[in-house]
């Protein structure tokens, strides 16, 4: 699914200047091959192997980082990098959590500990809000 848009990603990062661009639901496999030019690509394959849900994150190559553990759940994905900053290390997490699961807020809590103390966590998180209706 994500190499269908590979030309419009490529022409995003390029024309916004992005260092680091995460990416949620890429529909990976272990056979699946994604490459921009100038980028490293850090991922995570739904565990069952087949071709749903997963994470990503793109890094501009001049970027030195580190791929931390893949966290794996039925019901949350995260591909998670850490990079040195100038007063101290920051993790970066692409998250997906399927939508069919019902997460709890000490869930959330017990993967934002595995991030370390200073973190950036984005992607779809499909949360639900009875005060949005669902």
């Amino acid at each position: 699914m994500l190499n269908q848009h590979k030309n419009k990603i490529q022409l995003f990062l390029t024309l916004n200047h992005i260092d680091i661009f995460l990416i949620s639901e890429t529909h990976f496999t272990s056979r699946s091959h994604f490459a921009i030019p100038g980028y490293n690509l850090s991922y995570k394959i739904h565990p069952d192997g087949t071709a749903h849900g997963g994470t990503a994150i793109l890094i501009k190559s001049t970027i030195a980082y580190y791929e931390l553990l893949k966290y794996t759940e039925t019901e949350m994905q995260a591909t998670s990098v850490k990079i040195s900053g100038q007063l101290n290390d920051v993790t970066i997490a692409a998250v997906y959590c399927p939508p069919k699961h019902n997460f709890k807020a000490y869930q959330f809590e017990k993967f934002f500990h595995t991030l370390g103390e200073t973190f950036i966590a984005g992607g779809d998180l499909n949360s639900k809000r009875t005060l949005w209706g669902s």
